[in-house]
């Protein structure tokens, strides 16, 4: 009951973060939908350790799940002990992007539910 009224009393930082992560599921399609028909590929891949500030399984599980779902990204693992997540990229620019991009997206969950 707590988190929902949280969550309900936060309705722009949730509209915000559904729109930001539209904007990327979109984004995300359609770098993956190029390289799949395109004759060169610049796929990058890259697996990256991400230290978190989540810390229930809530967040932790929203955050894992979130990353999956987009396309060019998995998380392979979480280190609950450690608060890190294992990502896995198809597109690494430096290991420091993704860690900046996966901040961001937690920065907004944590909004939402703390």
């Amino acid at each position: 009951m707590r988190l929902a009224l949280r969550v309900a009393l936060r309705p722009w930082r949730l509209a915000s973060l559904i729109v930001v992560y539209l904007w990327d599921l979109v984004a995300a399609s359609a770098v993956v939908a190029w390289e799949i028909v395109t004759p060169t590929h610049y796929v990058r891949p890259g697996i990256v350790r991400v230290p978190l500030q989540a810390r229930t399984d809530l967040e932790i599980a929203l955050l894992s799940n979130m990353v999956s779902f987009t396309p060019g990204s998995l998380t392979l693992g979480v280190e609950r002990e450690h608060g890190a997540i294992w990502v896995h990229t198809l597109h690494m620019r430096s290991p420091e992007t993704v860690r900046d991009d996966v901040r961001r997206l937690e920065a907004r969950i944590l909004g939402v539910l703390r």
